[in-house]
């Protein structure tokens, strides 16, 4: 069986697929034409992606041949699972693995945003001295942490707020209060509640249609002055618009994983709106990306290759 990687992936795991008999075609740089190119020539049964988008021209250029694609990572919304489902084709994820990544990426953010780090190593390289600036920092333990969503990764992220001493808000309409409540955390019922309490809110909810907008004008509108926005799930769920107008208000600090219009290549120059306001910490887009979790998600991704190369068992398929 024929399997195109089209995307940063485990030499460990590669090498597991080619253990186990299977042709791996490893290209990380392919995207949009170059990836819909390679898979009209190649043929491949599976495709592997990370964060490269795959609509409706990959699939027809796939198929027949074409019967899986295999997100390496949980959310899947740069995959048209519907259309993949119309022509036949799986979509599989491997959720929750890069959970511990994330967590511990948003805690980086908490920090950075607290003790303003970014600007203090800005001002060092630049052969500046400040430290009257920095000196009134308000410091994590007491203050409160929302979180909107509590899967693995906002659980991970409550225990480490809990950590340090921190008091957490969960909002989640889909897991029971028992079970948000058993980890010390506060379930709150209404959103609103969220954002009028906290001093930090911290995104945990997949892309699409149902999250779209979610961080509203009025979400973002009530919260405190001063508090920290932290965003590493997706663009889409967040108007981008209203922080960055709160932001230049200076009554807001955001700290984001994820923007609108990211770049679809892996490395090249790029600018954003968000570059130019100064209360905006932008990462690029890294939440998953540790050797752990790179080890972690690709033997999981190439467990779910192996095994529908063995068996034809679907593991974690999202668009059946």
């Amino acid at each position: 069986m024929k399997v195109l990687i089209a995307d940063q992936f485990s030499p460990k795991a590669i090498e597991e697929l080619k253990a186990a008999g299977l042709e791996v075609i490893y290209d990380a740089n392919l995207n949009g034409d170059t990836l819909t190119a390679c898979l009209a020539e190649k043929k491949p049964a599976v495709l592997v992606v990370r964060s490269t988008k795959v609509q409706p021209p990959q699939i027809d250029a796939g198929i027949p041949e074409l019967k899986m694609v295999v997100r390496a990572g949980s959310g899947y919304d740069t995959i048209d699972t519907a259309y993949a489902k119309e022509k036949g084709v799986a979509v599989c994820n491997t959720p929750g693995i890069n959970a511990t990544a994330v967590a511990e990426l948003v805690f980086a953010h908490i920090l950075n945003a607290d003790r303003r780090i970014s600007e203090n190593v800005t001002l060092f390289r630049q052969g500046k001295w400040n430290k009257a600036a920095y000196a009134s920092c308000p410091g994590l333990k007491g203050r409160t942490l929302g979180l909107v969503g509590f899967g693995n990764i906002g659980l991970l992220v409550a225990n480490r707020a809990h950590a340090f001493e921190m008091e957490v808000m969960a909002y989640d309409p889909v897991v029971k209060a028992e079970v948000i409540e058993k980890t010390g955390t506060k379930y709150v019922t209404d959103l609103m509640d969220i954002a009028k309490n906290c001093d930090f809110v911290s995104i945990h909810v997949p892309g699409g249609n149902a999250t779209k907008g979610l961080i509203s004008k009025e979400f973002i509108a009530a919260m405190k002055d001063g508090a920290t926005l932290i965003n590493t799930a997706r663009a889409t769920v967040v108007d981008e618009e209203a922080m960055i107008e709160k932001c230049k208000a200076g009554k807001l600090f955001a700290c984001l994983d994820v923007m609108s219009n990211e770049p679809a290549v892996k490395k090249g120059d790029f600018t954003h709106p968000l570059s130019a306001v100064e209360n905006i910490y932008c990462t690029h887009h890294i939440g998953a990306s540790t050797l752990q979790a790179e080890s972690a998600i690709g033997d999981e991704a190439a467990r779910v290759v192996m095994t529908f190369s063995k068996s034809g068992e679907i593991l974690h398929q999202v668009n059946k």
